[in-house]
């Protein structure tokens, strides 16, 4: 031992290539602490990696199910989902416990020309999702430095093409809908407002992919109305000579029905005519079935086709109709104004059949595009509220259904389907009118169809209780069930219909601001899973359901 001492005392001693051996005990020590730098900094990038790869994944989740609702609770749990924690979809050993954060963005360049955000995050029309995780170091404590902080950021926005699907937007065309909105961008009628947020939604469905020079698109589109039209001023005819539908009529479909064309009527001594829901049944542009997909184009301001039959109608060419015309311009047959209404102020509020008709429609669509999806949007702003009847002025025979008086339906009034077995309620009748829309919607979801609900301005009373407006209530027994919001007969109200009407509460929006002259809005009529609660925005937010997502760069404005 004394030996191995001396011998390492002298070569420290000796100066003669002192400085080779130092060089030589630096270079090791560089060495192995460039080596573990490269460790610590070879981990982390490891760690960027796989944090990036969940900030993808939880940005185009949160894109697709949950920020478009406007809920940023849902968005932050779909995230956290495809995090990479411990159990989540994207787990990593080397990530530890990752913390995600979630921003819902507006970005100005995803709205159509001339919009802009009302604030950051309002509309909503994209997620950013920062994922950040802190891992230990294990040579750069050497340096002071115990821990490295990593993270990733994504964006994502619902700007690729729309899924293949087949949607008919029922719009409620009744008198009630020509009330003033003060809350609504001009102060236009509610009917106006309404046809407008729709044009904005199909002017964000995009049938081909961005970018595209063309494109066979899948994205087919159907207007229907109630009370509906007759078929001479629908489909080309829809902007008549006086810029309105001739005439209403209420036609009442077959429960279950799997297709849907204009209803022949017969009437012992008015003669035959035919009415129809679909406003683009028959319209040039318009497949078989009624359904158009050529509302879009892209050279235009704002991203709609002029030429398109769905865009001429929500663009002016259909209107509310606030009047009955006179017996003696009816052509052939008519209808009856609901209870408690003068011909001058109709509020003719049916909903089952025009549901019913809307699942036909898609039925049939579905079978021309089989790898489809159906989907309906149903926008009204009151309850149901049709008579069963005849009234002073019309020709005595011109009840409400085809199976009153002496009338008689192609195809024939039997077959209907009933909310229960002992009378109350039958499809149809003037007798529990809301929950027979809340049946028929029920049974369209039964057919894989998803159905968004829109109440706007939703009355305070109604269906149960007695209008805030006058009139008699129509449901008078309890025989439907409420698969989204439970309620007794006298908790039934226009805004609880709807909620039931959609297919989930995720469907369900409400624009409970409606400030116009008529009163009586029930500014309780909330979304729980959703917060846009303009028609604009809900527009967009149900536009977003039909597309796809797509990363954008984090820096997009």
């Amino acid at each position: 031992m004394k030996t191995i001492d001396a011998l390492l005392w002298r070569l420290l001693k000796k100066e003669q290539g002192q400085m080779l051996v130092w060089a030589a005990m630096g270079l090791a020590l560089f060495l192995g602490v460039g080596g573990g730098l490269s460790v610590d900094v070879g981990r982390a990038y490891v760690v960027q990696s796989e944090l990036q790869n969940a900030a993808n994944a939880s940005a185009l989740a949160a894109a697709t199910d949950a920020f478009y609702s406007s809920s940023t609770a849902a968005a932050t749990t779909l995230a956290t989902t495809y995090s990479t924690g411990s159990g989540d979809e994207n787990a990593s050993a080397f990530a530890g416990t990752a913390t995600p954060t979630i921003t819902p963005l507006c970005l100005k360049s995803l709205l159509p020309s001339g919009s802009s955000c009302t604030t950051s995050s309002s509309p909503v029309n994209a997620v950013q999702v920062k994922e950040t995780a802190t891992i230990p170091a294990y040579f750069m404590p050497l340096f002071g430095k115990k821990t490295l902080t990593v993270s990733a950021v994504a964006t994502a926005s619902m700007v690729g093409k729309p899924l293949p699907w087949n949607v008919v937007i029922i719009l409620d065309s009744t008198g009630s809908m020509s009330t003033t909105d003060n809350n609504c961008p001009g102060t236009p009628s509610e009917f106006q407002c309404a046809a407008s947020a729709l044009e904005l939604m199909l002017s964000k469905l995009n049938p081909c992919p961005n970018g595209a020079s063309g494109c066979t698109p899948d994205f087919n589109v159907a207007l229907f109305t109630f009370p509906g039209v007759s078929t001479a001023s629908a489909g080309d005819e829809v902007c008549n000579p006086n810029g309105t539908p001739t005439m209403m009529e209420f036609t009442l479909p077959k429960a279950g029905a799997t297709s849907y064309t204009p209803v022949k009527y017969t009437s012992s001594s008015h003669g035959s005519w035919t009415g129809t829901y679909e406003v683009t049944y028959g319209a040039s542009d318009a497949d078989t079935n009624g359904f158009v997909n050529d509302y879009y184009q892209v050279s235009a301001s704002n991203n709609l086709n002029s030429s398109s039959s769905l865009v001429k109608a929500l663009g002016g060419c259909l209107k509310v109709i606030t009047s009955l015309p006179s017996s003696n311009s009816i052509p052939a047959g008519g209808l009856a104004p609901a209870k408690g209404d003068s011909t001058s102020g109709i509020g003719v509020t049916y909903y089952a059949s025009v549901i019913y008709a809307a699942q036909a429609a898609l039925t049939a669509e579905q079978n021309l595009n089989p790898n489809s999806k159906n989907a309906i949007i149903f926008l009204s702003d009151g309850q149901a509220n049709m008579a069963d009847g005849t009234y002073s002025g019309y020709p005595s025979d011109t009840g409400a259904f085809p199976d009153s008086g002496s009338f008689t339906a192609s195809p024939s009034s039997s077959g209907y389907s009933t909310l229960n077995g002992n009378g109350a309620g039958y499809y149809p009748s003037a007798t529990d009118e809301c929950q027979q829309a809340i049946a028929a919607a029920q049974y369209a979801a039964k057919q894989g169809t998803r159905v968004y609900g829109v109440a706007y301005g939703s009355e305070q009373t109604g269906c149960y209780t007695t209008p805030s407006g006058g009139g008699a209530n129509t449901d008078t027994s309890l025989v439907a069930t409420g698969s989204n919001v439970s309620f007794t007969l006298s908790q039934l109200t226009p805004c609880v219909t709807i909620e039931n009407i959609a297919s989930s509460m995720d469907y369900f929006y409400s624009d409970y601001n409606q400030s116009g002259s008529g009163g009586g809005v029930d500014a309780g009529c909330q979304a729980t899973a959703n917060s846009a609660v303009t028609l604009n925005d809900i527009g967009l937010a149900i536009a977003a359901k039909f597309q796809t997502p797509g990363l954008i760069p984090n820096n997009t404005q």
